[in-house]
């Protein structure tokens, strides 16, 4: 504490030091870090005494924003007293001046010798003005990093203390049941699909689903079991491609589920945005067929993502492919589904949005001919409503028998209206589409 003194007695240290060297530097130090104590070693090697200047609260929060600092100044300032290289501690001015100056009461106290900065330092006209009023003499250091340190700040501190691992879910627009290899043998099946947030997350052990609803055909399941992956110890995405990530997660939950499942939903979360997969019986790989994304974000303006407020059970579903998959009807329907998910990539290349729609709605007859408990009658009763109040052409995402419908519709907002006014059990899902890869959003 005899190292923190007041803005009044920085001048009793000047007159008491008249042949020294006084140094001057200042900064928030909101999370005291290595590289603050290189700093001030840095300063140290230009004088005798080095004082260190601290941000107030109230000029670090209008600077940085919301929620910082994170330490109080007084926390702060004791802290920076405490290093080895620093001799005196000094909160800042309260007021706040061009080049972001906050310290010049404490100079015309100080009358230092040499004031510190970091090259890349913002307000140098300003600063060195007031330098030059004071006839302090402005030195410059480097950002360094011993090669025995990892290159850090406050900014990184704090984004790696809330960081959460990430996953999008996705949205299928057609071609769904032709990404399992059970089913399809030695048939070449194609999905096309699209991820979307809010994004479910995985923090300090606890899931947080952004409000969805679970069983809602958007592969919320596949999304929890990608970050239980992902942020395990023993496995190193890093080292992966999006290939070895996503088939890892498909083996992962074909061998902790009882039947056989498909590789879209682990391909499509683990790419990100839209793509049209091929799928054969031992592997997957992205279609060459680029859409522009102002394509995308155009046709996202006519959807509405819609839960059917019925939670669906998929097994019911799965369980009548696997019975009906060999029948004349099965077969019919799984080659109709594969040419959808690839027609359907084709028509949004082109821009063809109506008969996106239209595709859409074709897959969704192909699935209940697949498959009949993908609807039912509630189902039913919901699509005819809608075809009567501007829905253009849609579907139930995933399996279906409940969970959520998507919608390429004239009017969303009166669509949706006119939807929960009939039905008082659904309600909207909202979201954006999502184009970054698992790696990019996880920064792994």
């Amino acid at each position: 504490m005899h190292k923190v003194v007041t803005a009044e007695q920085l001048q009793k240290i000047r007159m008491d030091n008249p042949s020294r060297k006084i140094v001057f530097c200042t900064g928030c130090y909101d999370i005291l870090q290595s590289g603050h104590a290189v700093f001030f070693n840095q300063c140290k090697q230009f004088g005798d005494i080095l004082v260190v200047g601290v941000g107030r609260d109230s000029v670090i929060s209008y600077l940085k924003g919301p929620g910082r600092p994170v330490n109080p100044e007084n926390n702060r300032l004791y802290l920076v007293a405490a290093m080895q290289d620093v001799d005196y501690a000094v909160l800042n001015d309260e007021n706040l001046s061009d080049g972001k100056i906050d310290f010049r009461e404490n100079m015309q106290h100080l009358m230092p010798d040499v004031f510190v900065l970091n090259e890349d330092d913002t307000g140098m006209a300003e600063k060195k003005e007031l330098c030059k009023q004071l006839g302090v003499s402005m030195k410059f250091v480097k950002r360094i990093v011993p090669p025995e340190l990892e290159p850090t700040s406050t900014t990184r501190i704090i984004d790696k203390i809330n960081f959460a691992f990430r996953a999008p879910l996705r949205i299928d627009f057609a071609g769904g049941w032709t990404d399992v290899p059970y089913i399809m043998g030695e048939k070449l099946g194609y999905v096309s699909n699209i991820t979307i947030s809010p994004f479910i997350e995985l923090k300090n052990g606890k899931f947080n689903f952004s409000g969805y609803p679970r069983g809602s055909g958007l592969s919320t399941s596949t999304a929890v079991k990608l970050l239980e992956m992902i942020s395990s110890k023993t496995y190193n995405a890093d080292a992966k491609s999006l290939a070895n990530i996503g088939e890892d997660l498909f083996n992962l939950e074909n061998n902790e589920l009882n039947w056989a499942i498909g590789r879209q939903d682990q391909y499509s979360i683990v790419y990100g945005g839209f793509n049209c997969f091929e799928f054969g019986r031992h592997y997957a790989k992205r279609m060459d067929i680029d859409v522009p994304l102002e394509y995308l974000e155009a046709f996202k303006k006519n959807l509405l993502l819609l839960h059917t407020g019925i939670s669906r059970n998929a097994q019911l579903a799965v369980e009548q492919v696997y019975q009906n998959h060999k029948t004349p009807s099965g077969q019919d329907a799984l080659d109709k589904l594969a040419r959808y998910g690839k027609e359907f990539a084709l028509s949004m290349q082109k821009k063809d949005f109506i008969k996106c729609a239209e595709i859409m709605e074709l897959n969704f007859k192909a699935q209940i001919q697949l498959a009949s408990a993908s609807t039912n009658e509630i189902i039913e009763k919901m699509y005819v409503f809608a075809k009567k109040n501007g829905l253009i052409g849609g579907k139930i995402a995933g399996a279906g028998g409940g969970g959520a419908f998507i919608f390429y519709c004239e009017n969303p907002d009166r669509l949706k209206n006119a939807m929960k006014k009939e039905f008082v059990d659904c309600f909207e899902i909202d979201f954006d589409f999502h184009y970054k890869n698992i790696k990019q959003l996880n920064k792994v």
